[in-house]
């Protein structure tokens, strides 16, 4: 018996604990969300959006409706799962100089991560770009008005004294600033591929 079973043909017993492995991999991916927590300060307002399209404003998931003194606000989102996400802020100054931006942003896991290959990310004029006409078009570099603990402002509680104050040499008017939040491929998608995969070609043998 031994010699004559056919073991280049996956058994039902096999095809069944694939499916049941596929199952269970699905399940876990499906289940967990990335999200984004940002917790920033600018002089005057800002409001933070989430899209998926660095040309879409996206949707408001958090506000500073008081000045700069009122001290940093916090809010987070659920990021769209499996394709690029795009933190949009927009910052306002309306009393006039000195402005600025300053805020940290971070992911609660590996299944994203920002331009820095990390799931923290502070402001500074490497990761995030700067356009004063909208999201999407225009950007350059913002310009280092020094960092969170300097100048007026002060320190801002719950934004590491690392996070850069930016702006650009315009005072006033809004200004637009965006970062990319990338997805990693899950090990647990990898594995289930690869191993429909493997079961395919068995089966095609």
């Amino acid at each position: 018996f031994l010699l004559s079973q056919d073991w280049t043909q996956p058994t039902r017993i096999e095809s069944m604990r694939a499916l049941a492995i596929l199952a269970s991999v699905g399940v876990v991916s499906l289940s967990s969300a990335t999200n984004l927590t940002f917790t920033g300060i600018a002089d005057d307002f800002f409001e933070a959006f989430i899209s998926t399209s660095d040309s879409v404003q996206g949707s408001q998931f958090m506000a500073q409706t008081n000045t700069w003194q009122s001290g940093a606000v916090t809010g987070g989102v659920a990021l769209t799962a499996n394709t690029t996400n795009y933190l949009h802020i927009r910052a306002r100054d309306v009393f006039g100089a000195p402005s600025m931006f300053c805020g940290e942003a971070t992911l609660s896991d590996a299944g994203f991560m920002f331009a820095n290959n990390t799931q923290s990310l502070l402001t500074n004029a490497t990761d995030w770009n700067l356009s004063l006409t909208g999201f999407g078009t225009g950007y350059f570099t913002p310009t280092i008005v020094g960092q969170n603990g300097q100048n007026v402002w002060g320190t801002a509680s719950g934004i590491s004294l690392s996070a850069m104050r930016l702006w650009s040499t315009q005072t006033s008017g809004e200004h637009y600033f965006s970062v990319q939040i990338i997805p990693v491929p899950e090990p647990g998608s990898i594995f289930a591929m690869a191993l429909g995969a493997a079961l395919l070609i068995r089966r095609r043998k």
